[in-house]
């Protein structure tokens, strides 16, 4: 089990290793951590699925790549150099499971002859290109009907590499993890503001602007907790910036906590405030008011990128922000269903779905290897002039 993308993607693949570790005790399930940091929460996630078998191991990415990272200002360019330096020892595996698509060159390179198994981390609409990557790999678990879709008629995935499992994130945090009971010590609605990392997409070149016009209303305490990769190539003195914009009892900035990864901001405010996040879909596992800035000035309306945007209410200028959260409280109880519905095909069934995903991999890994996988046929095809994922 490779972590290599980052905290945020764990919980959709670590509590399956733990389940897998207890369902078949016969398979060495290890998983590997790109730091010390994720390394814990692998702990983390082990002891409280009572899973003692499940190993556990940090690996250094080489420096090299760390310089290359610095030098471009991408840090993604460190999972390229992780999965150089694991090669060798990843030749000789009987499965790779991963939660992001960069580990796809280990095949599309021919490093190694292991079954490839991707599990989808977050359920959003926006389809970023690195899915083209999903053809590498053996098999492709996701949490619900609406990427099972997609995957067959966009990426022309063969439906056999295809299977549901729910929401593996969401059915952990529910049962194994508890939630902080409130953010702030006052009675106002709170509206977590949750920006994308891609820029081309995200409203987080306005996002001052946002949290100034919210601070200046006065009527709601605001969380401004954008993805998590948003701050991966920040220098200290962006981070102080940002950091400035909070309040003490008013505004809460989140650039790194683990708040940012295990929903606790998505369960304990009142209004969801985004662009094209997929924890929207986290949000609304409670149905509540959302809104959204559309930042570009995106004809967003038939294009399914953006079908998310039908849950709540859109604001295209700064002045029209108060307005569109204000119609999203007032107006919430005739979007409860239609938020009801997508959520479903999104996740899935989510409760049980840590031990069902974990016996799909156990079904997969007992299966006699084929040596005419599509996957590995693909691998010296087209899908080898595809790109690292961002």
């Amino acid at each position: 089990m490779l972590f290599l993308g980052g905290a945020h993607q764990l919980f959709h693949l670590a509590p399956v290793a733990a389940m897998l570790s207890r369902i078949a005790p016969g398979t060495a399930v290890t998983c590997i951590a790109a730091d010390a940091h994720v390394g814990q929460l692998l702990a983390d996630v082990r002891d409280r699925l009572n899973s003692p078998d499940m190993a556990i191991e940090v690996v250094d990415p080489p420096r090299w790549g760390h310089r290359l990272a610095a030098l471009f200002r991408r840090h993604s360019l460190v999972k390229l150099a992780l999965l150089c330096s694991l090669a060798r020892r990843l030749s000789s595996a009987a499965a790779i499971v991963t939660p992001e698509r960069t580990s796809a060159w280990l095949r599309i390179l021919h490093v190694t002859r292991a079954r490839m198994i991707h599990f989808r981390h977050g359920a959003g609409d926006r389809a970023p290109s690195s899915e083209r990557r999903l053809k590498a790999f053996d098999l492709i678990v996701v949490p619900g009907e609406k990427d099972i879709e997609r995957a067959i008629e966009l990426r022309h995935v063969d439906p056999a590499r295809l299977k549901a499992g729910g929401y593996v994130k969401l059915d952990y945090l529910r049962h194994y993890v508890r939630c902080d009971a409130r953010l702030f010590d006052n009675d106002r609605l709170t509206i977590v503001y949750n920006p994308h990392f891609d820029r081309a997409i995200s409203s987080i070149d306005v996002a001052r602007t946002v949290v100034e016009t919210i601070r200046k209303d006065g009527r709601y305490n605001l969380v401004l907790a954008p993805h998590i990769r948003i701050a991966e190539n920040m220098t200290s003195d962006d981070r102080a910036s940002w950091g400035a914009l909070g309040e003490p009892g008013r505004v809460i900035v989140d650039l790194d906590s683990d708040r940012l990864i295990d929903m606790s901001y998505m369960r304990m405010a009142d209004i969801y405030l985004g662009d094209m996040s997929s924890q929207l879909y986290e949000f609304l596992v409670e149905p509540r008011p959302v809104a959204f800035v559309n930042a570009h000035g995106v004809d967003w309306e038939d294009d399914p990128r953006y079908a998310g945007w039908h849950l709540g209410k859109v604001a295209v200028r700064a002045e029209h922000l108060m307005r569109a959260i204000d119609s999203a409280v007032a107006e919430h109880p005739g979007m409860i269903e239609r938020q009801q519905a997508a959520v479903r095909r999104a996740f899935g069934e989510i409760d049980g779905a840590c031990e069902r995903a974990a016996h799909i991999l156990a079904e997969m890994i007992a299966e006699p290897a084929s040596k005419s996988s599509p996957a590995r046929q693909l691998a010296g095809g087209r899908v080898a002039a595809l790109r690292p994922s961002p």
